[in-house]
């Protein structure tokens, strides 16, 4: 059975005009597992996570310097990989909310969240349909939205 690590600091992401996918039920798993809320600052995703969660730990753009477009990737990144600078730890997993069309139709900061993520070697689920593309991703409902699932990579024993 393929399972998330829910009770750590868990990331949001997703598109800032919304998705058909509820996210106020996943939310409210992450809460009863134990888990933090962490999420940026844009409409969409972002603000119904909020709404569901008005205590998630919220990372601004405007924390960083640079112009807008810098801002918003360094704080896709705090939000994923966390910010030593701002006491952010890494997150144990990334959640990913995509608009219509699911994963083909991220966009570009949604899809950063996400490389960041599997680079990182982190767990992510990304709600419904289609299959993101690549290998190892399982189908996994989370309080009951469907969606994929890339878990951890498991160790061999040497």
């Amino acid at each position: 059975m393929v399972s998330l690590p829910l009770s750590g600091v868990v990331a949001f992401a997703g598109s800032r005009h919304g998705s058909p996918w509820p996210v106020a039920p996943v939310v409210g798993l992450v809460l009863a597992s134990g888990g933090v809320v962490r999420v940026g600052d844009q409409r969409g995703v972002d603000a119904a996570v909020l709404r569901a969660c008005p205590g998630a730990l919220v990372v601004r753009a405007s924390q960083f310097p640079g112009p807008p477009r810098a801002q918003l990737a360094q704080r896709t990144r705090a939000v994923v990989l966390g910010h030593r600078a701002l006491g952010l730890p890494k997150a144990s997993c990334l959640l990913v909310f995509p608009p219509e069309g699911g994963a083909p139709a991220l966009g570009p900061g949604s899809s950063l969240a996400l490389r960041l993520a599997l680079e990182a070697r982190l767990p992510a689920w990304v709600a419904g349909e289609p299959r993101p593309q690549g290998p190892g991703w399982v189908p996994l409902a989370l309080a009951g939205v469907p969606g994929w699932a890339l878990p951890p990579v498991q160790g061999g024993l040497f």
